[in-house]
């Protein structure tokens, strides 16, 4: 594991995320990787929701999780089943209701990180040593209480904070804020501000399957090349020394 992650020269590279993983995105998943393959190979990152909407990975599924195994070099668990039981506030109504942990307990939250990582390692193979909340809202998913289960770093808007309490900051890009289309716009514009002023921040390019039917997979695809144009590789949190257990 890296000793200072805040001081990691992060000027030569990018990553790549794609959320919300799911059997019911496989067609969605199949556009990002066909577009941004040839542009970054397998340096990408599938945020693996293993329970979308209460439907748990299952036998029929095989076919799409194996194309995400060949096709995504690091699976991160994105909470549980990404909706938020019971009603939310404000910010919940901002995400469409999938702010998943603002809405549990801390028995709960437990009682999902167990789950998923059940689900992951039988369907996938292993458990994840990342991870990303729904919304980036963590509720009670503190970095201490996800080491618990085999997870040692958790990936913020801003920051990826480690299970030993070690941070890099982030500057994203991010459209699918919300379905307000004015916000999701405001996202990418400041990723923009980020990238330019931000200089230690490590650039992360974040997908959702919606951006493609919200059209932003042209401008996902300019800024990939852009970052690419300015000497910059694509890499993974966990070539970094993240997931490492400490």
């Amino acid at each position: 594991m890296p000793q200072n992650l805040r001081q990691m020269d992060v000027s030569q590279s990018f990553c790549v995320m794609l959320h919300d993983v799911a059997p019911i995105y496989a067609e969605h998943v199949a556009t990002f990787t066909k577009s941004l393959a040839p542009l970054v190979g397998t340096a990408m990152s599938a945020a693996v929701v293993p329970c979308w909407a209460g439907v748990p990975l299952c036998d029929k599924d095989r076919p799409f999780l194996d194309r995400v195994l060949a096709d995504y070099a690091n699976i991160q668990l994105h909470g549980f089943e990404h909706f938020r039981p019971g009603r939310g506030g404000l910010l919940s109504k901002i995400a469409d209701g999938k702010d998943e942990l603002n809405g549990v307990d801390p028995l709960e939250t437990d009682r999902r990180l167990a789950a998923g990582q059940e689900l992951l390692e039988r369907w996938m193979g292993r458990p994840a040593s990342g991870f990303i909340a729904p919304t980036y809202n963590i509720g009670y998913a503190t970095p201490e209480r996800l080491a618990k289960f085999g997870i040692h770093y958790t990936v913020g808007y801003g920051q990826v904070v480690t299970s030993t309490n070690q941070r890099l900051d982030l500057s994203t890009w991010i459209w699918d804020v919300s379905p307000i289309r004015a916000l999701c716009h405001a996202g990418y514009r400041f990723g923009e501000l980020q990238y330019r002023f931000r200089k230690r921040a490590l650039p992360c390019v974040v997908l959702h399957p919606l951006d493609l039917e919200r059209g932003f997979l042209p401008q996902i695809e300019r800024t990939v090349q852009k970052l690419l144009r300015a000497g910059r590789q694509p890499v993974l949190l966990e070539s970094m020394g993240f997931g490492v257990t400490p």
